[in-house]
């Protein structure tokens, strides 16, 4: 199932959330930030364990003092731009690691959409197509996609409305 919400995906208390990860997995700004500031300093530890990744790629790192049990950093930008192809990866590369870990609900902010600069709509689009698509991740686990604005829940809403 996947739904949209809206608000700060750092209060997420369920399974995991997801990073918007750059691929050296170095938590600045954006989500990322955001995770940091909430989540601790114990994140980005683990992250310097992990990284670098390739971008299209995630990582598994504990939630630090987040709600949430895991943080799943998604690398859809880095050493290359943010990209139709680096969404789709990174999505689907968060949901087979999510269930390789038992999670069973994930939350991702719309990947490439801040920092990244890509469009929020077809960012989306995308997203949707590729947690639709990825097995384990199709019917296997609550897929919640956030918006932090009540516009960009709309945005979702009307996507996953349209969307097979």
């Amino acid at each position: 199932m996947i739904r949209a919400a809206r608000g700060d995906i750092t209060t997420y208390a369920d399974g995991a959330i997801v990073n918007a990860a750059n691929n050296h997995l170095v938590l600045g700004a954006g989500v990322a930030g955001a995770i940091a500031r909430r989540g601790g300093a114990a994140i980005q530890a683990e992250c310097d364990r992990h990284g670098p990744i390739r971008v299209g790629e995630a990582a598994l790192t504990g939630a630090g003092d987040l709600p949430c049990r895991y943080v799943i950093h998604a690398a859809a930008m880095g050493d290359e731009p943010v990209s139709e192809h680096s969404i789709r990866d990174a999505t689907r590369a968060s949901l087979r690691l999510a269930a390789a870990h038992g999670i069973t609900d994930v939350a991702f902010p719309i990947l490439g959409s801040g920092v990244g600069g890509f469009s929020f709509r077809r960012a989306v689009e995308i997203m949707v197509a590729a947690a639709r698509e990825t097995e384990p991740g199709r019917d296997a686990m609550e897929v919640v996609l956030y918006g932090y604005t009540t516009e960009d829940a709309a945005v979702i809403n009307e996507v996953l409305a349209r969307s097979p």
